[in-house]
C-alpha cells in the first residue's frame, strides 16, 4: 500500500492544537483523493505488467470517477463561489475591509514578506520557497504547480497554468500601480517600474505563445456578477 494513504476517520474539520484553531481538509475529500490515487496507480502498475485490474477494482474505478464530479460540484466550486464573493466584498467596501482587517490579513497571511523584502537584491532561484507555509503563497504555488515530468526537456510547456501567470502578473502589475503612483505619483519611479514591468509581461508573453487553447465557455461557472455591479450582485445588490 502507497505510503501516502491513510487510513479513513483520522482527519477532522476543526481542531484545537497546544490551544490554538487548526483547520485541516475535509475527511471525506482526504480520502476521496487517496482513495483515487490508489486505484489508478495500481492500474498503472498492472498495465505495465500486462494485467487487469480485478473485476471488483473496475467497479471501485468506476465509482472514483464518479466521486470525482461529485466532489467538484458539491465541494471544491461551492467553495470556491464563497471565497470569490467574500473577496470581492471586502474589495467593494472600505466599510467591510476595515471591519475585517485582521481576519482577512490571518486568512491570507502575509508572514515573512516585509523581511524578505529587505533582500530583494539578493534575489534566487526557488526564493519563494520560504513562503511554503503562508497561507494564500500556499494555495497559489500549488495551483500553478506545472506537471513538469510531462515534457520534454528543451519542448514548449502548453500547460494552461501559464496563462494563469500572465493573468496574475496582469493583476499583480496593476495593483502595484496604484500602489507605487500613490506613493510616487509621476515621478522617475513609477515610470521605472513601468518599463520594468513591461519586460516581465514580454516574457510571459513569450512562454503563453505556445499554451494550448481554451474553451470560451467551461461547464462550471460561477453564476452571480462581480460585487462592484451591485444591481446584480447576490441577494438583490449591494450597498456599499
Amino acid at each position: 500500500m502507497d505510503s501516502c494513504y491513510v487510513k479513513k476517520g483520522l482527519i477532522k474539520g476543526l481542531q484545537k492544537i497546544d490551544g490554538d484553531k487548526s483547520y485541516i481538509p475535509d475527511e471525506t475529500l482526504v480520502n476521496f483523493i487517496q482513495d483515487w490515487l490508489h486505484i489508478h496507480k495500481k492500474r498503472e502498475r498492472l498495465t505495465k505488467e500486462g494485467k487487469e485490474l480485478s473485476t471488483e477494482d473496475k467497479k471501485k474505478l468506476r465509482a472514483l470517477d464518479k466521486k470525482k464530479v461529485d466532489y467538484m460540484d458539491n465541494l471544491i466550486f461551492p467553495a470556491l463561489a464563497n471565497l470569490t464573493y467574500f473577496f470581492e466584498a471586502m474589495a467593494a467596501s472600505t466599510r467591510l475591509s476595515n471591519g475585517f482587517e485582521d481576519e482577512v490579513e490571518e486568512v491570507l497571511d502575509p508572514r515573512k514578506s516585509k523581511d524578505a523584502a529587505k533582500f530583494s537584491g539578493n534575489r534566487m532561484r526557488m526564493a519563494s520557497f520560504q513562503f511554503k507555509r503562508n497561507n494564500l503563497a500556499r494555495l497559489v504555488d500549488a495551483a500553478l504547480s506545472i506537471p513538469m515530468k510531462n515534457y520534454e526537456r528543451g519542448k514548449p510547456i502548453t500547460d494552461f497554468r501559464v496563462g494563469l501567470m500572465y493573468q496574475l502578473l496582469e493583476i499583480i502589475g496593476d495593483n502595484m500601480d496604484r500602489v507605487i503612483s500613490n506613493e510616487y505619483s509621476t515621478s522617475q519611479i513609477w515610470h521605472s517600474f513601468h518599463e520594468d514591468f513591461k519586460k516581465m509581461l514580454g516574457w510571459m508573453a513569450l512562454l503563453t505563445r505556445t499554451v494550448k487553447d481554451t474553451p470560451k465557455e467551461y461547464d462550471r461557472k460561477l453564476q452571480f456578477e462581480p460585487i462592484w455591479l451591485s444591481h446584480k450582485a447576490p441577494n438583490g445588490g449591494w450597498d456599499f
